[in-house]
């Protein structure tokens, strides 16, 4: 969780330095630790991040709407500040969720 939060932290502080690939490069690896946080909770192997996201659709234990918010985040990754902090948004909102889960 910790590395979650610190790449979200890069991203966000990033967001507006005209340099997006940089931005969506930390989004996705936000988005890998929380697919192994996920599988973890779900005492499940998370072999690569091949499909990892739809695997999590179908556990028990994720955020609600997990994929769903995950590929609104991918779309919403651009040069336009405003669509990109929204994603950032999203995907803060999913690190949160994920930390209360983890504290059930």
């Amino acid at each position: 969780m910790f590395e979650a939060s610190f790449s979200l932290m890069f991203a966000k502080n990033n967001v507006d330095k005209d340099d997006i690939s940089y931005v969506t490069g930390h989004c996705y690896r936000t988005i890998s630790c929380l697919n192994q946080v996920l599988f973890a909770l779900n005492e499940e192997y998370c072999i690569n991040e091949k499909k990892a996201v739809r695997i999590i659709d179908g556990f028990d234990t994720k955020p609600q709407g997990y994929k769903k918010r995950i590929d609104k985040i991918i779309t919403l990754l651009s040069s336009n500040i405003d669509s990109t902090r929204r994603g950032l948004e999203i995907l803060q909102e999913l690190i949160s969720e994920t930390e209360v889960l983890l504290n059930k």
